[in-house]
């Protein structure tokens, strides 16, 4: 699975959509012993960022990051760029407390370190399409999470690198929940809610028209499972209240759908991973909320 967060380039409304494309490969999410594994090795010489990682992300839940230039893991058609080093630790320690610590809390040590992606590539510029749109991050399998514009997160002005750590979030949230629905499948139900409103041409589909007729995001009616885990990344990266709004926003017809959408994903997460997810979305929202980006970047 890969996927691509987009952002429309308006930077008078600030609207962005989320683009996610099927890859070929995808990894068999439901190989618990696979997902679990790491074939990472470290040396001994170590600088700041490589020991903060090796210490709170390789030990603990077998996770890499690549930060340093490496165009293996990149496409080969774009001009790209590393990251500042002096963004890696502030952007990682944000992403850890707002994204693998409350999934730990409420999944517990065995589910997060059996299921989170494996290897983090960090890049520092902007991944700019042919058509004006611009990726934001990609997906791999499950198991690789490219993110971009890193040089452009700075803990000094918390209003946007908020509104930057919420749109990567949505991209975590997306790839984890095709690895969970990929280890367990969700109801058959879930596929009969709006089985007759999917596109392969949703970008021509309105956020408002989108919401009218059952669908999250427009991305979601490219098919079931986007449109599953689009539910997902939508409730956890808006508070209860700002979910609401954004279903208020289609018709009543629409939101009736949605909500029964909604219940199934609701429950899902409660009867197969013992997961509240909305007393996980309060806990995700109260973090980003209450944090100090300048503070915790310099933990």
């Amino acid at each position: 699975m890969v996927y691509n967060l987009i952002k429309e380039i308006d930077m008078k409304l600030y609207k962005y959509i989320f683009l996610i494309l099927l890859a070929t490969t995808f990894v068999a999410c439901d190989d618990e012993e696979d997902l679990g594994k790491s074939n990472i090795v470290i040396d001994d010489t170590k600088n700041e960022i490589d020991q903060w990682i090796y210490d709170n992300l390789t030990k603990t839940y077998n996770i890499e990051v690549k930060y340093e230039w490496d165009d293996t893991e990149l496409e080969n058609d774009k001009v790209l760029a590393a990251p500042a080093l002096d963004k890696v630790l502030p952007f990682l320690k944000t992403l850890k407390k707002s994204w693998i610590e409350p999934y730990e809390i409420h999944g517990g040590e065995t589910f997060i370190r059996t299921y989170i992606p494996k290897l983090l590539v960090l890049v520092g510029s902007r991944n700019m399409n042919d058509d004006g749109t611009m990726v934001q991050g990609t997906a791999v399998g499950g198991r690789k999470v490219v993110i971009y514009q890193l040089n452009e997160f700075d803990p000094e002005y918390q209003n946007s690198s908020k509104a930057f750590l919420k749109r990567m979030l949505h991209v975590m949230h997306h790839e984890f929940g095709h690895i969970l629905h990929q280890t367990v499948m969700y109801p058959d139900e879930f596929k009969l809610v709006t089985a007759g409103g999917y596109t392969s041409a949703w970008m021509n589909v309105s956020e408002t028209d989108a919401l009218s007729e059952g669908f999250i995001t427009p991305y979601s009616k490219l098919d079931v499972d986007e449109n599953f885990v689009e539910t997902i990344a939508t409730i956890l990266t808006n508070s209860k209240d700002q979910y609401d709004a954004i279903l208020l926003r289609g018709s009543s017809a629409g939101q009736k759908l949605l909500r029964t959408k909604e219940e199934i994903v609701a429950n899902y997460f409660q009867d197969v991973w013992h997961i509240d997810i909305y007393a996980l979305q309060a806990d995700i929202y109260k973090v980003i909320q209450e944090m100090d980006l300048e503070e915790v970047a310099g933990e």
